[in-house]
Parts: C-alpha cells; structure tokens; sequence
C-alpha cells in the first residue's frame, strides 16, 4: 500500500504461481494494481489492472438437452488460460440519505480459453465404456472478452440497509473452428443482471429481509430446422443401392437462443435472542416464493404427427426453509 498525501492511494502486487502437468512447467507472473483518488470529502476515482491465470478449464455444452459443466486442467498439451482487466468507476456518498452511488466499467480480454469441437461430447471415448478417454481431442482453443459497466446504491447504516444493483454486460469467445470463425456469446454470457436486496431491523431481535434478482437467460444453440436425406450405400460388389430415409437437423449460428429469463424473490425473518455466553439465531424463509419457473433446460418432443415443440424443464419451485443457529 502507498499514499501520496491524504488523496491517492494506491495498492500494487505481484505473484508468481507456478504448475506441473507430466514435467511440464508453466510459471506464469500476476501483476496488479489499484489505485483511488479523492476529487473531494464525497467523491472518488478508482482504478484497477490485474493478469490473472487458470490452470482449470471450464467445458459446458452448449446445446438442449441436460446442461453439463466439466472442469479440466491444464495438460502438457492444452496450456493454462490467462486473461488481463481493466476497471475504472467513480463512488460518491450521499450523506443526507445514508447512500453511497457507485458507477464502474470493466474489460476483460481471455486468452487460451477452450471449447469442444464441433459435435464432440466428454462422454466419448477411445476404448470400451469410453476408458481411454482424452478430452484433449474433444477440443479446440480460442480467445474470449468481456465488458460493462455496473451501477450500484447502497445503504449500510440504519434500520433498513440493501443495495439496488444493476449491471449491463457481454462475453463473446472466438474460435477459428467453431461457427465459421465468426465470435459468438458464451453460455454464461448475461446481459442485464439486477438485484435487489433490502434488511429491516426491527429490533435488536427481529430483523425481515428480502431478495429479488434477474438475468438474461442464457444462450445456448437450438436446431432451426430439420430435413429428410436418403442414404446411399454400396455393397461388397462395388453397387450402390438406396437405404432408409433419415433425418438431419439445421443448426444457425452458434448460441444465437436464449433461454427464457431468470428471476426469484425470497424472502426471510430472523429471531435473534442474546444469551449469557451464546446467541441463538432462528429463521424462516421462502425461497422463489412466487414460484417463478425458471428454465433448467430444454427438449424437444416429437408429436404422433411429427411436429416439433420445445419443452422446458424447470427446478426448485417455492421452499420453505427453517433453520436454528447456536453462536458461541
């Protein structure tokens, strides 16, 4: 930490981490740096740039169906992924209404990021049972960026206390051989994000809270259309003959859907009782307790008369939770 007077300060680091995979080493530096600045008693700038490096992979489908994420590390083969941020947003307290505003913006750039190849699945093997399975052949690797900015109000002092949140964002990732090159938005790709979160303190033993929050749904890849195809094969004698007739799907661009949005509000009430040497906490709560039907994932269903529709399976309707904690 550095001052230089009362109104900059500053936060400079380095580390260094190092990882193995088959004699393989990578050794790879993480800068970063924060600074704040005060414009005046209210107001400040801040800053910030930082190098970051992963040595796990994250690999998700991203078509209908069971939604699977798989984490896997960094081999001799496939490297870490690496990425650098930038951050720039200015706070200013409101002291009237025991508020502070916060304004930020961000970009991040993602090197090395991987992708499964074009109809691969980590349930594919080399052997019997998938065994031998290598999920270095099922990939490719890529480049990714993210950016956007966040408003925030928050209020920590009082009876009522919360935060209203609101970010608006975008991640594309680009591969040379995934959709024609062309980038496109990643699963977890979220575009408006808002929470709302608001603390009553009753008394000193009673206190009500409440939660709401939104999200674009996220983008996945759904086929646009199917047609028929007839195979064509050719026997032991050189002579091509006609077999059944089969369907193929036509996929558009590549996570060009989006599943519907996702939204929830709980809402809960804590007891609180002071004892001599511990304090007993006791709480009620609701979660989703509009019962909203979030989207899990999707499906398609053939009718008797071949039509298709697209069916939503959802998870984790209204719940009531009880809980009792003992503090000591």
């Amino acid at each position: 930490d550095w001052s230089i007077g009362r109104l900059f300060k500053m936060n400079i680091g380095l580390r260094v981490s190092q990882y193995t995979h088959e004699k393989r080493h990578y050794v790879r530096p993480e800068p970063r740096f924060s600074a704040r600045y005060l414009l005046n008693e209210l107001t400040s700038v801040k800053g910030s740039y930082a190098l970051m490096n992963q040595y796990i992979h994250l690999l998700s489908n991203t078509g209908i169906g069971l939604p699977t994420d798989l984490w896997v590390p960094a081999t001799k083969n496939i490297g870490p992924q690496h990425s650098q941020q930038v951050a720039l947003g200015i706070a200013r307290d409101i002291p009237k209404h025991k508020l502070t505003l916060t304004v930020e913006g961000y970009y991040k750039k993602m090197e090395d990021i991987i992708h499964y190849k074009e109809g691969a699945s980590f349930l594919e093997g080399d052997g019997e049972g998938g065994d031998d399975f290598n999920y270095e052949d099922q990939v490719t690797a890529g480049q990714g960026e993210s950016y956007g900015g966040e408003i925030m109000l928050q209020r920590k002092v009082g009876k009522f206390s919360g935060w209203i949140g609101y970010t608006l964002s975008w991640t594309k990732l680009q591969f040379d051989e995934l959709n024609f090159g062309k980038p496109f938005y990643a699963r977890y790709d979220r575009r408006h994000d808002i929470s709302l979160v608001g603390i009553y303190k009753i008394n000193d033993h009673v206190q009500i809270a409440a939660t709401w929050v939104y999200g674009t749904g996220q983008a996945i890849t759904l086929p646009l259309a199917n047609y028929q195809v007839q195979q064509h094969n050719i026997d032991v004698n050189n002579s091509m003959f006609y077999g059944g007739n089969y369907y193929v799907e036509y996929y558009g661009d590549k996570n060009s859907f989006r599943m519907a949005a996702y939204h929830r509000f709980d809402v809960s009430a804590q007891f609180v009782k002071q004892l001599k040497r511990s304090k007993r906490t006791f709480e009620v709560g609701l979660y989703n307790a509009y019962n909203r039907k979030n989207p899990f994932f999707y499906y398609i269903n053939t009718d008797s008369r071949g039509n298709n529709k697209l069916k939503q399976v959802s998870l984790f309707p209204i719940l009531p939770s009880v809980s009792w904690t003992y503090a000591f």
